[in-house]
């Protein structure tokens, strides 16, 4: 039995651990903070849960043996030291972690990062990439939702030879991503019969998937990112423009299969297919497409996830499993 505790447990990523986390006979939610809900029921947000939500600063939490910190960025690199100090696992599902470089992180988050030695030792908790490192992790940072769609879509091609030219990432969003403050305070119904563009300047998860890729790639790659709100609350769709100096003679469907022919998670179209938000909705399944273009010399790479789920708290809870040696889709196989 392992007992969890939960920081920010009121948004809707923390919504979604303590209903993962709340059925499990192998663990125990010790604690759940909220600052606008302490002193409430956890039934309030998940029902059939009778916990009541503390202060985050409560050292109920350091009898915990995984923390998770669903919070906003900039508290964790406060704090997860704390609880590593006394052998406490951190999953941070904030970004706080997942940029290793402190000047990209400065020039995006536009503030100090409080804690190098961590950043340099935490591990990207995309399992498909790390799950060997996650296991014997004790801080792991969980990817965003973009970057965790887009990561996944374009990963087997950064395996070919280095002749892409440009990537663009054509991203939508369900209104969820924003936050649930954001949600109640007014975007839900101004998204209604609604879709827009925004952080046409520049999105913070354009480093965190540049960073990834570009480690697998081995060369810088002229990558733009571009993300949209759409009229749903759930799940991120991913286009994806792929241009090469030369297509890749392979079979490219191929290459998905035989890349992802282990992972659990991963769910390949037929090229009659499309990825749809719907199919993956209250899963941690991600579905991709890969189709030809009007354009020669370019590929288009569909992806699809629930962005609650594969993309925060369902991600979150593969690292937990590894970690705690379990199985990676233990408590995660609906869908």
């Amino acid at each position: 039995m392992k007992n969890v505790g939960i920081i920010g447990g009121s948004g809707f990523a923390g919504e979604e651990l303590i209903r993962y986390l709340s059925v499990r006979e192998d663990t125990s939610i010790l604690a759940v903070s909220s600052r606008e809900l302490r002193g409430k029921r956890t039934s309030e947000i998940v029902e059939n849960t009778e916990l009541f939500f503390v202060d985050p600063e409560d050292d109920i939490f350091f009898d915990c043996d995984v923390v998770f910190f669903a919070t906003p960025h900039g508290v964790s690199m406060n704090r997860a030291n704390s609880f590593l100090e006394k052998n406490i696992k951190v999953i941070d599902l904030s970004a706080d972690f997942r940029l290793k470089d402190s000047k990209i992180w400065r020039d995006w988050y536009k503030s100090e990062h409080k804690d190098l030695d961590n950043l340099s030792s935490s591990i990207y908790g995309l399992t498909e990439l790390n799950s060997e490192l996650i296991k014997t992790s004790n801080l792991v940072a969980v990817p965003g939702c973009y970057p965790s769609a887009s990561i996944l879509g374009l990963m087997p091609l950064m395996k070919l030879d280095n002749n892409i030219e440009s990537i663009t990432i054509d991203a939508k969003s369900g209104i969820s991503g924003a936050g649930r403050s954001t949600v109640e305070s007014g975007l839900k119904e101004y998204i209604e019969e609604n879709f827009y563009a925004y952080a046409t300047s520049g999105h913070r998860h354009l480093p965190e998937i540049s960073q990834i890729l570009e480690e697998i790639y081995g060369e810088p790659l002229a990558l733009n990112f571009l993300p949209h709100l759409i009229p749903a609350m759930r799940g991120i769709y991913a286009t994806m423009y792929v241009n090469f100096t030369k297509l890749p003679e392979q079979n490219i469907l191929e290459i998905y299969k035989n890349f992802y022919k282990d992972s659990p998670n991963i769910i390949l179209m037929d090229i009659d297919q499309v990825p749809e938000t719907a199919k993956v909705a209250f899963t941690n399944k991600c579905q991709i497409g890969v189709y030809p273009s009007a354009i020669s010399n370019q590929l288009v790479i569909i992806s699809s996830i629930d962005n609650l789920v594969k993309g925060a708290a369902g991600q979150a809870i593969e690292c937990y499993n590894l970690m705690c040696g379990h199985n990676q889709m233990k408590g995660l196989t609906n869908g």
